[in-house]
């Protein structure tokens, strides 16, 4: 029986040898000696000149065991084998420069929605429609003072009130019942019943105004006699096309017949007419009535008398007191 590193007798190489393993020994029949063997297999050196001497081993038997030396690398060749060289020591990896602030873009998150890149063409749209919208607020108020300049001036785009003035004014915070004189009631009726009046002023744009007074004077007992006079006065305005003096004529003159009445007033305004009416019973209180208008440049003023009496009233009397106080209204409101 043979060991692990023995080979059966026979082999050419003496078994006592125990640097030669088993494998090494040529077999049955073999035509090379180790001698003979081609060096490029396995034990590459036994063709080396001089003695073969095996590398001592740690398992190497013998009085005078020596040190322990690394056999030669795989493919180092020689009878004078090197020690076994460190290993190359790789150096670290370099580190990467850090890019230039503004070089290249930040590397981006590889999740979720990528980032909106910021467009200026958007900027540039806003920015010419907030440069428009601030262009046409400084035309809109330089022409709002353009205008108001020229209203003062020559009113060119605003309300003209050459159209609708002339020789007479409204006056602020006049009262239309001071107009008058409302005592001329008294003749009839001594007793003051009522009084209203009312006053518009005129517009800015297309002028007009009016004043209206109404005053009422009654007695007391039955059948007694009752006085009213009304007050009308109106200023023109841009857009009438026909005066209130010929609307109030045309009503008034436009009856005719027994208790009607109606003619021209000279000397009063450009124009003026009266317009008479009267109604008499037996057993109930008679009713008379007097208008007179006249009409001037931008004003027509009317005022109306009306009488009920048991009595027989002078209608020419009443004819009087209307004229003036139609003469007295146009001098309080001449210019």
């Amino acid at each position: 029986m043979t060991g692990p590193n023995q080979q059966p007798p026979g082999d050419g190489v003496p078994p006592s040898d125990p640097t030669v393993a088993w494998w090494e020994r040529p077999g049955e029949g073999a035509g090379q000696t180790p001698a003979q063997a081609d060096p490029t297999v396995l034990r590459g050196n036994i063709g080396a000149p001089g003695p073969y001497t095996a590398p001592p081993t740690p398992y190497q038997s013998g009085s005078n065991p020596q040190p322990y030396t690394a056999p030669p690398g795989p493919y180092q060749s020689g009878s004078n084998p090197q020690p076994f060289a460190q290993p190359q020591q790789f150096a670290p990896p370099q580190q990467f420069a850090q890019p230039q602030a503004g070089a290249y873009p930040a590397p981006q998150p590889q999740w979720g929605a990528p980032p909106r890149p910021p467009s200026s063409g958007n900027k540039a749209v806003w920015w010419i429609v907030g440069g428009a919208i601030v262009a046409v607020g400084v035309l809109v108020i330089g022409l709002i003072a353009f205008t108001a300049n020229k209203v003062e001036d020559d009113n060119p785009f605003g309300p003209d009130p050459e159209k609708w003035a002339g020789s007479y004014v409204f006056q602020d915070g006049k009262n239309a019942c001071d107009l008058v004189d409302l005592t001329v009631l008294n003749q009839w009726a001594s007793t003051r019943e009522t009084t209203t009046h009312t006053e518009r002023g005129p517009s800015e744009y297309i002028g007009g105004g009016s004043y209206d007074c109404d005053a009422k004077n009654k007695e007391s007992g039955r059948n007694a006699n009752e006085a009213s006079l009304g007050l009308e006065v109106e200023f023109k305005t841009e857009s009438e096309t026909e005066s209130d003096y010929s609307r109030w004529k045309g009503y008034d003159t436009k009856t005719t017949g027994k208790d009607y009445d109606h003619g021209v007033v000279s000397g009063l305004g450009t124009e003026a007419y009266y317009s008479s009416e009267q109604h008499i019973y037996g057993s109930i209180p008679n009713d008379y009535s007097i208008v007179v208008a006249a009409h001037d440049s931008n004003i027509s003023v009317k005022v109306e008398i009306e009488v009920s009496t048991m009595r027989t009233a002078d209608k020419a009397a009443m004819r009087t007191a209307a004229e003036t106080q139609v003469r007295k209204v146009l001098a309080a409101l001449k210019k």
